[in-house]
Parts: structure tokens; C-alpha cells; sequence
């Protein structure tokens, strides 16, 4: 990237200052080599598959522990209540589909205005 001297930070091809419009801008740093930028996405793919396979490891761990046939009859009702609200709201007309949109967004708004000090 490119800076002026007001401290703006422009893309390393552009000529003038996007904010101030300064013709004196820095000069940028020579690009990253092919190498370097290869090092650094193995090094992210290493660590991202390190990261998901202790995940794995403790979602595995945590799911052993459970007694599935106590949880079956809840669990068989949740997914029978879920497939019946899907299929009742796919059934909606469009203008009440909009309708309920419209009260969501506006109860997220009010929410958002409570959490603020």
C-alpha cells in the first residue's frame, strides 16, 4: 500500500490520495514473492486443519458421553415440531411472508437500541 503524509492509507497503484487527493504518496513495498505467499496459505492450512481436528476430537469426546435413548424421544419430537413450522411457513402467502420479515427486522432494530448505553 501507498501512504501520504496525512497518514492515508491508499491501494499500492494509485497515483493521487483517495481521501485528501496528495500527489505524495510513499512508495510501496515490492510484492510478496510467489514463496512467500505459498508459505503462508500451507501455514494457514496447517494450522486451520489442526484447529478443526481438535474440534473434532472434543465434539467425538463430548458425544460418547451422551445417553442417546434418553434423548431420542425429545429429539424425534423437536425435529417433527421443526419440519412442521418449515411447512407451514413454505405454505405462507407472499405478502404475509413480507409481512412477518418486516416485524423481525423491526424487532432486531428495537433490540439492538436496548443493548446501547
Amino acid at each position: 500500500m501507498r501512504i501520504c503524509p496525512r497518514g492515508h492509507h491508499c491501494p499500492r497503484t494509485a497515483q493521487y490520495c483517495a481521501e485528501c487527493g496528495s500527489a505524495d504518496l510513499s512508495t510501496p513495498a515490492p510484492p510478496a514473492s510467489l514463496l512467500y505467499r505459498i508459505s503462508g496459505a500451507v501455514l494457514y492450512g496447517l494450522a486451520g486443519a489442526a484447529l478443526a481436528a481438535l474440534l473434532l476430537a472434543a465434539v467425538l469426546s463430548a458425544l460418547s458421553q451422551v445417553d442417546w435413548h434418553a434423548l431420542s424421544g425429545p429429539l424425534v419430537g423437536l425435529l417433527l415440531m421443526l419440519g412442521v413450522l418449515y411447512w407451514t411457513t413454505t405454505l405462507l402467502p407472499g405478502p404475509v411472508k413480507k409481512l412477518g420479515r418486516a416485524a423481525g427486522r423491526q424487532a432486531m432494530k428495537s433490540m439492538r437500541k436496548n443493548k446501547r448505553p
